[in-house]
C-alpha cells in the first residue's frame, strides 16, 4: 500500500460509536461520583439544628428548663456557632452570639 491510500488509519464506524459510548459513560460516571463526595455549601441545617437544640432544652415531658439554656449552644453543628432565644411574653433569655442578618 503506498503511504498516501485512503484506506490508512480508519475505523469502521461501529467501533467508534462504541469508543465513544464507553468515554462518555466514564465520564458520566466520573462527575456522578465526584459530585456525591464532595460536601456541599447548600445544606439545610436550620432543622436539625432547631431539633436538636430543642432536645437539649426539653426534660423528659417536653418541658423547656432553662437551667440547660447554656447547653444548648452545644446542639450546634460542628464548625457553626449558635444563638439560642428562649422568650416568655415579655421575658427573653439568650445564650450565644448575636446572629448575621442573613441567617435561619
Amino acid at each position: 500500500m503506498s503511504p498516501s491510500s485512503r484506506r490508512r488509519a480508519q475505523a469502521s464506524p461501529v467501533a467508534a460509536l462504541t469508543a465513544l459510548l464507553v468515554v462518555c459513560a466514564a465520564i458520566s460516571g466520573y462527575a456522578t461520583v465526584l459530585d456525591e463526595s464532595m460536601p456541599t455549601a447548600d445544606r439545610d441545617l436550620a432543622s436539625a439544628t432547631l431539633s436538636n437544640v430543642e432536645s437539649a432544652l426539653e426534660d423528659d415531658s417536653g418541658v423547656v428548663v432553662l437551667s440547660r439554656l447554656s447547653d444548648a449552644c452545644d446542639a450546634c453543628p460542628d464548625g457553626f456557632s449558635c444563638r439560642v432565644v428562649v422568650a416568655i411574653d415579655d421575658d427573653r433569655r439568650a445564650v450565644g452570639p448575636d446572629a448575621p442578618a442573613d441567617a435561619d
